[in-house]
């Protein structure tokens, strides 16, 4: 059926030709019933006798109807016109809003806009695709020319028809000379969008998420500014090259442009979706505080000179009946902020955001303005700052996997450590900046000089750069003559020396030292046991020992202790004994305290799950369990528990509910059964992390299996005796390998990402699951044992501790707080995925464990370590001018008197 001014599709009456569009033409009709102009989508001819294409159209009209936001233009209904005779083809069209007014490209084609009216159309686009990212819409697609002006100054984002239409796997290929694809006659390999806006992984032909959006915003947003395209080239191929390889000319950017929007269309514009801005919330947000005005940065167009404000604190207290708390001030002033004392004790607490689901790390400004905590989304690692002047927590926008963060003197910058390299980024928001490669070590201290001191590695030294970016120098090594294995949380005094934790072999952080580093002499000298050090402005170091943070009186000018140690915090959580990433308890020289309460390793209870979710509690103690394995028959577990600082490992006898405690020397965990009936695991006993096995029966010998400076953790045990661990590298990475003690020389690596860990066998053995961290949250994976081959993302989604149930048939895994069942089958040496279903909620939830918090028994059960009582929401305890209540506690006569915490 031919469509011509005049024709009807059912009520609509065609009026006038509006365009060519993705796999059809658009009409402007009148719709003859309720008397209002539309937008009518034909589909073209050479799909309309092809059902998938048909099916696919029909997609468009159902993805167009799920988006109901006032910047997307919304879809009325779909029409399907029968043809009226035998040799026409019937009629399916899409039937529209109708939106008038000029489109963005036709705008820009009058010049650049101004500072003023960009940000706010910019500000509408990022509001469109937050509520398209929301729905799992990509519109892959956006571009000058699907972005109307109506004259009431609203934005319209039009054609989110291409999203997942033309190619619902998400895949692309070669170009075809369209640079619209507007024609069909390609069905296949064709890239989406136009070439001047497509994402680099878009260009080349990769599956697309919705940072290929991020990146055409941030192009679309520099056009707007500068009338200028990003990326240009005389053909669709030179075009595409200038997106995988050209520099964007960012002295385009007239001087008024706000420091905000520049970091922003640099974190837009990042050719490696890792680092690029993540979500169009983010770019919302940010333009939103540039066009209000702010907290600390006005909007200002008059010209390129602004004076960003600084702060001071001011101290004020206020008291109420039930809550002891304090509001603080802020007063402007022309130089920026010095870190002084405060003056009296204010407490209260920061309530991270409730997507968060583990704070991990907490840096804490020297000055007392705000903190940077590393927390956990969805298992996807992350940096929020919390200034003490707002209400609530803000993401630092492109810090997704990022570590371990600490603060320099004046607060401008935080540091951290992501995929082997140490970055900064400024505290108010901007790109994040390489500093230098670093293997990676537990801690890092910023100087006044403007250095970086480290720990360039687990089982290493401290080195120091400069924070401009350079060649580490390296300032200590451990001395493996006095059983030292690594030096670790460097501190910097206001002289320079740095304070820093001596690990020793043995049983971990029970045995560590203090170190302190004299840069003038560049030789350390080991102080008293301990582990964490900082020092406090009341004269005093504080450190961790037992379980509970001390402090002793410290004088720096003699390097000498000139009192006795005495507890100043008992409720704060524990240090993970083997070191980690974490770092519970913050303390700045100024006097500041911020820290999370509770136990590291909560109590639980050893517990029958089935695929149903119900629950069997087993009699067995509580304890602070931190995995659990099951013998090869199912009769016994083998689990670790964190006690006393120290990690052990307990064997139970699941039929007769006895429990016992090999004794092994030194601190061991990772407890993983042998097909016959051995246990191995890991042992800390001569500093390094090695593998050792142990024969359950008889005199219960014990041998090492797996030894070196590298870390290795065991996973599996093939029926054949290989075994597969968690190895590392020197650049960092720790990938799983695969060792066959017959052949002790020959390691096979078997996955290649950043960090790969946890992970479980098939009960036939050809295929290994496992969760990787390469981008900073753990995605599950499964890849063939016995052969090369990519591995299959179980799913896009954040997952935890994959385990292969004994049928063969399914494998459990955790998403958030969810027990997750999916089924799955090897179709001829290739590994499908079938349906999923939400199994139970959990009382464990995303965090770090020492392998899986359950494993597979027979009969589709699970064997699972479940809390004993639900956790609350992290929670940061903030005490400014603590110096005063640790003074008050070392002086003579309150020595003995409770230590205080926040309670």
């Amino acid at each position: 059926m031919p469509v011509t001014l005049g024709t009807r599709l059912g009520p609509y009456e065609i009026q006038a030709p509006l365009g060519t569009g993705g796999m059809g033409e658009v009409y402007r009709a009148h719709d003859t019933r309720l008397h209002r102009d539309v937008a009518i989508k034909v589909l073209s001819d050479p799909f309309a006798s092809d059902p998938e294409w048909l099916a696919r159209f029909e997609q468009e009209a159902q993805v167009l109807a799920s988006l109901n936001h006032s910047n997307i233009a919304h879809i009325y209904g779909l029409e399907d016109v029968p043809s009226a005779g035998p040799d026409r083809s019937d009629v399916r069209a899409i039937v529209m809003e109708l939106v008038g007014g000029p489109t963005l490209a036709d705008r820009i084609a009058q010049g650049a806009l101004p500072v003023e009216e960009a940000l706010p159309i910019a500000q509408q686009v990022a509001e469109a695709l937050e509520t398209a990212h929301e729905r799992g819409i990509i519109h892959r697609d956006l571009k000058p020319a699907n972005i109307k002006l109506t004259a009431g100054g609203a934005v319209k984002v039009l054609d989110f028809g291409l999203a997942k239409v033309i190619d619902p796997m998400g895949r692309a290929g070669p170009a075809t000379n369209s640079p619209t694809m507007a024609s069909p006659a390609t069905r296949s390999g064709i890239i989406l969008g136009t070439a001047a806006y497509m994402a680099p992984e878009q260009a080349r032909g990769s599956a697309v998420d919705k940072r290929a959006d991020i990146w055409a915003f941030g192009v679309v947003l520099y056009e707007m500014l500068t009338a200028r395209r990003a990326f240009e080239g005389e053909t669709i191929s030179d075009t595409i090259a200038a997106v995988l390889r050209q520099d964007v000319d960012w002295n385009q950017l007239t001087p008024d442009t706000p420091n905000e929007i520049r970091r922003l269309l640099r974190r837009c514009i990042e050719r490696n979706p890792k680092n690029r801005l993540h979500d169009a919330a983010d770019a919302r947000l940010i333009i939103a505080d540039v066009l209000s005005g702010g907290d600390e940065q006005p909007v200002e167009f008059a010209g390129p000179s602004r004076t960003r404000p600084s702060w001071r604190w001011l101290a004020v207290g206020a008291a109420a009946s039930a809550a002891a708390g304090a509001l603080l001030a802020w007063s402007l002033t022309s130089r920026a902020p010095r870190a002084e004392p405060v003056d009296q004790i204010v407490r209260f607490a920061v309530e991270p955001p409730p997507e968060v689901t583990n704070v991990s790390y907490i840096a804490a400004a020297n000055d007392g303005r705000f903190l940077v905590y590393e927390a956990q989304v969805d298992g996807e690692f992350r940096l929020f700052i919390r200034r003490f002047d707002e209400l609530e927590s803000r993401l630092l926008a492109g810090t997704e996997g990022a570590r371990g963060p600490f603060l320099s003197p004046d607060g401008a910058w935080v540091g951290f450590v992501r995929n082997a390299k140490i970055y900064k980024m400024p505290t108010v928001g901007g790109d994040a900046v390489a500093v230098c490669n670093v293997q990676g070590g537990p801690g890092a201290a910023w100087g006044a000089d403007g250095k970086i001191v480290f720990a360039r590695a687990w089982l290493s030294g401290l080195s120091s750069v400069s924070a401009d970016g350079g060649t580490p120098t390296d300032l200590t090594t451990p001395d493996p003559g006095k059983q030292e294995i690594g030096h670790w949380w460097p501190s910097v005094l206001p002289g320079g020396q740095v304070l820093f934790t001596i690990a020793m072999a043995g049983t971990g952080l029970n045995e560590a030292r203090i170190g302190l580093f004299d840069p003038a002499t560049g030789k350390y000298q080991v102080l008293f046991p301990g582990a964490k050090a900082e020092w406090l402005a009341s004269g005093h170091i504080v450190f961790y020992r037992t379980g509970r943070y001390h402090a002793v009186p410290f004088d720096p000018a003699s390097r000498t202790v000139t009192g006795d140690p005495f507890v100043v915090l008992d409720d704060a959580r524990e240090l993970d004994p083997a070191g980690d990433w974490s770092q519970a308890v913050a303390v700045t020289s100024t006097g500041s305290l911020a820290y999370l309460a509770g136990p590291y390793v909560p109590l639980s209870r050893l517990t029958w799950l089935d695929t149903t979710g119900t629950s069997t509690p087993l009699s067995f103690t509580p304890r602070p369990f931190v995995g659990v394995k099951l013998s090869p028959d199912g009769r016994l577990a083998a689990t670790a528990s964190l006690e006393a600082g120290r990690l052990l490992i307990r064997v139970l006898d699941l039929e007769r509910g006895t429990e016992e405690t090999p004794k092994i020397e030194g601190m061991n965990w990772n407890p993983v059964w042998l097909p016959d009936g051995r246990l191995s695991f890991t042992s800390m006993r001569k500093g390094d992390f090695d593998v050792y096995v142990k024969d359950m029966a008889g005199a219960g010998g014990e041998s090492a299996v797996l030894t070196g400076p590298d870390d290795t953790d065991p996973i599996a045990w093939t029926r054949d005796g290989r075994l597969v661990f968690q190895g590392s590298e020197p650049d960092g990475a720790y990938p799983l390998k695969l060792f066959d003690p017959r052949e002790p020389t020959r390691i096979t690596r078997l996955t290649e990402q950043h960090v790969d860990n946890g992970g479980s066998l098939s009960p036939d053995e050809h295929w290994l699951a496992y969760q990787s961290a390469s981008i900073g949250r753990s995605v599950l994976y499964v890849r063939s044992l016995t052969r090369a081959g990519p591995a299959v993302a179980v799913s896009p989604d954040p997952g935890e501790f994959p385990v292969f149930l004994r049928d063969g048939k399914s494998l459990v895994f955790v998403r958030g707080r969810q027990l997750v069942l999916r089924s799955w089958r090897d179709n001829n040496g290739q590994f499908e995925m079938g349906p999923e279903r939400v199994v139970t909620q959990l009382g464990f939830g995303s965090g770090w464990t020492y392998g899986a918090p359950y494993d597979a028994a027979d009969g589709g059960r699970l064997l699972a370590i479940v809390r004993t009582k639900e956790m609350p929401p992290p929670r940061i305890r903030v005490v400014l001018g603590w110096h005063h209540e640790v003074a008050r506690l070392g002086s003579r006569d309150l020595k003995q008197s409770r230590p205080a915490g926040l309670h």
